[in-house]
C-alpha cells in the first residue's frame, strides 16, 4: 500500500439512505406505531467510509445517486465527514429500513435499487480512475444495482492496477472481481461457499481453513482473504499466514453494518502498522461494538479498546 495517510476511496454502486425505527406499543389492526432512531448513509462502501472517517482517515465516497434520496445520501455523507463525489443517474437511490421490535427482534426492508445503464457505469468508472490516482487504497463494496454488469468491479480493478483494491461483494460481481486479482478480498461464509470453496464449519481447526483459503488463493492469485463468521468471529489468510479470532461476547441489538465495521477496523489497524492478529482483533471489536448499537454509527473508541482487551484474553483457537 501507499502511505497510510493517503486518501481512501470507497465505491458503492448501490448506496442507500438507511433508516432505523423502533416499534412502540402494540400494533393496531392496520398499522404499527414506530419512532425513528437514526438515519445514515448506507450501502456497504458508504458504511466503511463513515467508519474510516471516524477513525481519522480522509475518505472520498463514490457511487451512484439519483432523485431526492440521492440528494439526501450526499448530505448524510457530508454530515459524517466523508467527501462524496456521486455519479448522478436518472433513477432514484434506494432506501433500507430496519425495524427493531419491542420484544427484541428486528426486520429489515431492502429495495433493489435504481436501474443503471452502461453509460452510467462508464461515467462511474472514469470517476474512480481519476480518484484512484491520488489514493492509497480503493474499496469496492456492496451489490450492484439492476442493470449493472457483473464485470463492473473487475473492470475497475483492471483500470486502477497501480492502486491496491479491496473487494467486498457477493454473487457474480464477486466471482468476476476476484479473477481480476484485487489486493484483498473480504467475504462472509455464505459468499465463500458461492465461490465453490468448501468452507469449513466455524469450529473447524486452523489447518482446515488454511487448506481451503490457500487453495482459493492459488486459484485466484489473491493473497489476502478475510472471512467473517458472525458470532463465531473471523478467519484470515494472508500470504500463507492463517489468523483466527473468536467472536466477542456482546448483546446483539442490530447487525446492520457489522461486516462493514469489521472491514473498516481491519484496514484502520493495518494502515497503522498492526500485525495481522491485532488487526483481526481490532476488526472483530469494531463489528461487535456496532452490533451492540441500535443505529450503525461509529462506536466509541473506549468500547472498541475494551473489546480488543476481551479478545486478547480469549482462548487461542
Amino acid at each position: 500500500m501507499r502511505s497510510p495517510h493517503a486518501p481512501i476511496v470507497t465505491v458503492t454502486p448501490n448506496g442507500s439512505v438507511d433508516l432505523v425505527l423502533r416499534s412502540v406499543g402494540p400494533p393496531t389492526e392496520e398499522e404499527q406505531p414506530v419512532v425513528q432512531l437514526g438515519e445514515t448513509a448506507g450501502g456497504k462502501g458508504n458504511n466503511v467510509a463513515r467508519f474510516l472517517t471516524a477513525a481519522g482517515h480522509e475518505v472520498t465516497a463514490l457511487g451512484f445517486a439519483g432523485g431526492s434520496l440521492g440528494e439526501r445520501l450526499d448530505v448524510l455523507l457530508r454530515e459524517a465527514g466523508v467527501t462524496p463525489d456521486l455519479t448522478q443517474i436518472d433513477g432514484t437511490t434506494r432506501s433500507y429500513t430496519t425495524v427493531i421490535e419491542e420484544a427484541g427482534g428486528r426486520v429489515s426492508y431492502r429495495m433493489a435499487g435504481p436501474r443503471i445503464t452502461e453509460g452510467d457505469s462508464q461515467r462511474l468508472g472514469a470517476t474512480v480512475v481519476a480518484a484512484a490516482a491520488h489514493a492509497g487504497l480503493v474499496i469496492l463494496a456492496g451489490s450492484l444495482p439492476p442493470g449493472g454488469s457483473a464485470d463492473l468491479y473487475a473492470a475497475i480493478i483492471d483500470a486502477v492496477r497501480e492502486t491496491p483494491v479491496v473487494l467486498d461483494s457477493s454473487g457474480e460481481a464477486l466471482a468476476a472481481g476476484i479473477m481480476a486479482a484485487p489486493w484483498m478480498v473480504k467475504v462472509n461464509r455464505d459468499e465463500l461457499l458461492a465461490l465453490d470453496a468448501r468452507a469449513p464449519d466455524a469450529s473447524a481447526p486452523v489447518t482446515a481453513w488454511s487448506d481451503v483459503l490457500g487453495a482459493l488463493a492459488a486459484r485466484t492469485t489473491v493473497r489476502r482473504w478475510w472471512v467473517t463468521l458472525g458470532a463465531a468471529g473471523s478467519v484470515g489468510w494472508v500470504d500463507g499466514e492463517v489468523v483466527r479470532v473468536l467472536g466477542a461476547q456482546v448483546r446483539v441489538v442490530n447487525t446492520t453494518g457489522a461486516g462493514d465495521a469489521f472491514l473498516a477496523g481491519l484496514l484502520d489497524a493495518a494502515l497503522r502498522g498492526a500485525s495481522n492478529q491485532l488487526a483481526a482483533r481490532t476488526a472483530t471489536a469494531w463489528a461487535a461494538a456496532v452490533c451492540e448499537q441500535e443505529v450503525p454509527i461509529p462506536p466509541m473508541a473506549g468500547r472498541i479498546a475494551a473489546l480488543i482487551e476481551q479478545l486478547a484474553g480469549a482462548p487461542a483457537e
